[in-house]
């Protein structure tokens, strides 16, 4: 039954990161001096909800409390951002008040940032806010109209609310009337990518493109200029199957937490190009703010490194820890936030200065020496995190010919339906959502059904200078993915032949 409580106790949510904490409000009205207080180490933009509050109250037709009202959201200890408790300060103060039914029985969630004219909107980071909250056994949930498309992206059961109004009658007039969120359909957003079948004379390039698909490996092209580089990684972006709905969840929650309920839904994968003179807030994420970088906005996708010998060397060394562990870690306040960071990078450049070292005919006018340096802007470590190395050549005048002919038949399709069950192949070897390049397991052998035969045969390779401890390991997760592409249950020695001519930094 209802009362009036001395206290009333509400439920909203706030983001830290790519995590979401669940905050209680206590809301007490006493006799006093009106005046208005928020407690809870808040930031301005909670403190400043005064006006917003009381206007819409009155808005709303309420009365605005005569006395002190004082908000306490904890945990007391954590900084709050963030205009998203609007709704929930609004209506715990109505209960407080006695203004409306307060459910003792039940525990009440709501969020959503108030008009002056009690109008509920959105606020960014909604959709990792409703999948904590979906969880969390709350026996009402209100949001705002504008927050559907993260309700639908999180499978969120609750009620949408377009004003203060609304949100109260739901304890008293109308009732509580829950709605189950789904995904549904989803439109694609992207634009046609480059078939694989234009990439003529560069079959080393088109395998390697496959297979860095196939197994979400890293890869690197070298080329002189106008070889196809570019392009490759569009037609790369264009063989990848599209998101699944926990995917395309993750990738939405992302994306919403930066541009709010402006955010599309889609299936397409992400691709994020960087180029030479990005900064290190913009790679990584900005600490102040708290926003992902482009390696984070790339998860699920692909991140495309263009001039990669015109990179900064302390840039480069920045990326080598988020590609490997497939996540990148912000430090602030002595907290660390993370960010899931499992995309496909590649990297494309020239191979020197005039670009026509790989080309035929003593093309290229520089220096042995000259091409030393030239390479060695790319370290040792970093080349380390890459899983697939190709050279590419100008294309030839025939095959540039029959680049755009229209009677070819389009092979990207096709590819994308054999890298789909590849995919599937590891999903079922690994139990998850995991590929070969970033399986992380105590016995890896056993995990990918590597013969000791296989386990020699890469050990014999590596003990002639081919690669390092690290590269032993990459050659044999490239071979993996080979003969899941394949469709062979078991990796062969050819795998690892051709895993291991990928593998070779010196093109």
């Amino acid at each position: 039954m209802a009362g009036k409580p001395s206290i009333a106790r509400i439920y909203s949510g706030f983001t830290r990161g790519t995590d979401c904490v669940v905050s209680e409000l206590e809301i007490s009205v006493t006799p006093g001096i009106p005046t208005f207080s928020v407690i809870g180490l808040c930031d301005s933009s909670i403190r400043e909800s005064q006006g917003r509050i009381m206007s819409a109250l009155r808005s709303a037709g309420f009365k605005v409390p005569k006395g002190h009202v004082t908000v306490n959201i904890s945990p007391a200890y954590m900084k709050k951002s963030g205009s998203g408790f609007d709704l929930a300060m609004a209506v715990g103060i109505l209960f407080a008040s006695g203004q409306i039914p307060f459910p003792k029985d039940k525990r009440v969630y709501a969020e959503g940032e108030l008009s002056l004219d009690g109008t509920v909107k959105g606020t960014p980071g909604s959709a990792m806010r409703l999948n904590k909250a979906r969880t969390n056994g709350f026996g009402f949930i209100l949001i705002p109209e504008e927050e559907r498309d993260s309700a639908r992206c999180t499978g969120f059961e609750g009620q949408c609310v377009k004003t203060l109004s609304d949100a109260c009658s739901v304890f008293g007039f109308t009732g509580y009337k829950p709605e189950r969120f789904e995904l549904g359909e989803v439109s694609s957003q992207k634009t046609d990518r480059p078939d694989i079948s234009m990439l003529k004379g560069q079959e080393k390039t088109k395998r390697a493109i496959v297979l860095s698909a196939a197994g979400f490996h890293n890869m690197l092209l070298l080329g002189s200029p106008g070889s196809g580089k570019t392009m490759a990684a569009g037609i790369l972006s264009g063989i990848l199957p599209p998101l699944d709905p926990e995917e395309t969840g993750d990738v939405y929650a992302l994306y919403e937490a930066l541009d709010g309920p402006s955010a599309k839904i889609s299936q397409d994968r992400p691709v994020r190009i960087i180029s030479p003179d990005i900064t290190p807030g913009k790679l990584l994420g900005n600490t102040l703010s708290m926003t992902p970088g482009e390696m984070a906005l790339a998860d699920h996708g692909v991140l495309f490194a263009d001039e990669i010998m015109q990179f900064p060397s302390q840039v480069l060394d920045l990326m080598r820890k988020p590609l490997e562990e497939r996540e990148v870690r912000l430090f602030r306040n002595g907290i660390t936030y993370t960010y899931p960071a499992r995309f496909i990078f590649i990297g494309a450049g020239n191979p020197c200065r005039c670009g026509m070292l790989y080309e035929p005919g003593s093309r290229c006018r520089c220096s042995p020496g000259s091409v030393r340096r030239y390479m060695s802007r790319l370290s040792g470590p970093f080349l380390e995190r890459i899983d697939i190395f190709s050279e590419m050549r100008s294309i030839g005048k025939d095959d540039m010919a029959h680049m755009y002919a229209d009677e070819k038949d389009a092979e990207s399709p096709v590819i994308r339906e054999k890298i789909a069950m590849c995919w599937q192949r590891q999903k079922e070897r690994y139990g998850g959502r995991q590929f070969n390049s970033s399986i992380t397991s105590p016995n890896i052998a056993d995990s990918m059904r590597l013969t000791k035969d296989i386990l020699d045969y890469c050990s014999e390779l590596a003990s002639k200078g081919l690669f390092s401890a690290r590269g032993y390991q990459k050659t044999l997760r490239l071979a993996r993915t080979i003969a899941d592409y394949e469709g062979r249950d078991d990796v062969i020695r050819q795998d690892v032949s051709e895993a291991a001519m990928f593998r070779a930094h010196e093109m």
